[in-house]
C-alpha cells in the first residue's frame, strides 16, 4: 500500500518539483517615492531601510518564483507613518560572467500592501524590474547585490468601452493614475537546495 500511495504521489508531482530551489533573505535600502496631496503639493517618502525574501526554482534557461520585500517608513515634512508590503510573482534570467560570478536581469508583477494615510485603498497593482550580481562561494551558496525599481500604482481609474458592427469591432481603453516608483538596494545570500 505503501509503494502504490509513492508511485501516485511521484506521478501526480509536477515537474518543476524535482528542480533547484533558491532561498535568498536579504537587506537593503529602498528610496524614492512621492506623494501628492489634495491641494497638489508633492511630499517624498524618507528613505529606510528594507527587508526581503525570493523564493524561487528554475525555469528553461532562468528562474521563477515569489519575492516579497517590506518597508516601513515616513513621508518627510508630514511625519505621516507609511509601509509598504510588496509581493510579486517574478522571473529572471541568468547570465554567468565567471566560473564564480553571474549576473541577473529580472520583470515581477503583483500587489502592494499600503498602510499609509494618504491613500484610500490598501491593496494596489504593483510591478518591478531588478538586476545584480551574483558571486558563488559554492554551489550552494551565493552572495548576491541586487538593485530593484518597484511601482505601485495608487489612486488609478480605468475604463474601457467597445463598439462593434457586422464588419469589426473597435476598443477604446482609458487609465488614469498615479505611481509611487521607488528603488531598493539589498544584498543578500542566495541558498541553493
Amino acid at each position: 500500500m505503501k509503494r502504490i500511495a509513492l508511485l501516485a504521489l511521484i506521478t501526480i508531482a509536477p515537474l518543476p518539483a524535482f528542480a533547484q530551489f533558491y532561498i535568498t533573505p536579504s537587506i537593503g535600502i529602498a528610496a524614492g517615492g512621492e506623494v501628492e496631496d489634495k491641494n497638489g503639493d508633492s511630499f517624498k517618502i524618507k528613505s529606510d531601510n528594507s527587508l526581503s525574501f525570493a523564493l524561487e526554482t528554475d525555469f528553461d534557461t532562468g528562474r521563477i518564483g515569489l519575492f516579497y520585500s517590506t518597508q516601513s517608513s515616513e513621508v518627510k515634512s508630514l511625519g505621516n507613518k507609511s509601509r509598504f508590503d510588496y509581493l510579486h510573482f517574478q522571473s529572471a534570467l541568468d547570465y554567468p560572467l565567471t566560473s564564480k560570478l553571474s549576473s541577473f536581469f529580472g520583470l515581477s508583477i503583483g500587489a502592494t500592501f499600503t498602510d499609509v494615510d494618504w491613500n484610500d485603498e490598501s491593496i494596489n497593482f504593483s510591478a518591478g524590474a531588478f538586476t545584480g550580481l551574483q558571486y558563488h562561494f559554492t554551489n550552494n551558496l551565493a552572495l548576491q547585490l541586487e538593485a530593484r525599481w518597484l511601482g505601485t500604482s495608487v489612486d488609478s481609474d480605468f475604463d474601457s468601452a467597445c463598439v462593434s458592427d457586422s464588419t469589426q469591432t473597435n476598443c477604446v481603453i482609458r487609465y488614469e493614475g498615479s505611481w509611487v516608483n521607488q528603488v531598493q538596494g539589498n544584498l543578500g545570500l542566495r541558498f541553493s537546495f
